[in-house]
């Protein structure tokens, strides 16, 4: 495959600089890339940039990455992007060009330099100790991992919420995750809800009162918050498919 050939199926545009000249740059330098996906109108876009990407020990933690930005409806990003569906996404991506990790939503510092230690460790890179956590490392796109930005996008769109609560020691959660989540006749049936995943008893759950008995436990909620349906504990496609139903009927 020649070079031209291979930035073709690349999911990453540089908007600063020339992408051809900064990918060749990160292979030949052997650095890996950090992408970040905005939108002008996103709100959340201006705040993860003002607060998180601007903290010092951030800026520290991401220092060996080439951090570039694409706007996702500019005619770059549009040729070269996957089509993005959540603002802010970032990308972590190999010298290779391989997408490491995919993060989406607004992320507190603390949140993403968890991400950032994450990808460097799958990179094989040092990384600065910050407080153990658990990283989802989901690479489907429907996943997001903050529940004010996903509230802020389902407003935006007409859309409901869908909260899955994980825990990822658990069988039943992996078994939830990997099969009815992969499910294609859910995804259909989910189609109208923006899908956020966040880990049991952390602070993002506990910010937001999901605080359930037992993970996995999923609450669907409209754009504002309130609730529709609470299913708790593990469901198969079939049975979830039910609880579904029973959330759309209440919007």
């Amino acid at each position: 495959m020649n070079k031209i050939t291979l930035f073709l199926f690349l999911p990453v545009i540089m908007v600063a600089g020339d992408l051809k000249d900064t990918l060749l740059k990160a292979k030949k330098e052997h650095k890996p890339v950090m992408v970040y996906v905005k939108a002008e109108q996103c709100r959340y876009c201006a705040k993860m940039k003002e607060t998180t990407l601007s903290d010092s020990s951030v800026k520290e933690n991401i220092k060996d990455f080439l951090f570039v930005v694409a706007d996702k409806n500019s005619k770059e990003a549009k040729k070269y992007l996957p089509s993005v569906r959540y603002t802010p996404t970032i990308y972590f991506i190999s010298p290779k060009f391989k997408v490491i990790n995919t993060v989406k939503g607004y992320l507190g510092k603390d949140d993403f330099n968890l991400w950032v230690d994450d990808s460097k460790a799958k990179l094989g890179m040092s990384s600065t100790s910050h407080t153990p956590s658990i990283v989802s490392t989901t690479k489907s796109d429907v996943w997001m991992y903050d529940v004010e930005s996903a509230k802020d996008y389902a407003s935006q769109t007409g859309k409901q919420l869908m909260i899955y609560v994980d825990k990822e020691s658990s069988k039943w959660s992996k078994k939830m995750r990997k099969e009815t989540f992969k499910s294609e006749k859910i995804e259909k049936a989910l189609s109208n809800f923006v899908w956020v995943k966040v880990q049991k008893d952390s602070p993002e759950a506990e910010r937001y009162g999901l605080n359930p008995k037992y993970a996995p436990t999923v609450y669907f909620m409209r754009a504002d918050g309130t609730s529709l349906a609470t299913a708790e504990g593990y469901f198969g496609p079939k049975n979830f498919s039910k609880w579904i139903s029973y959330a759309k009927s209440k919007i």
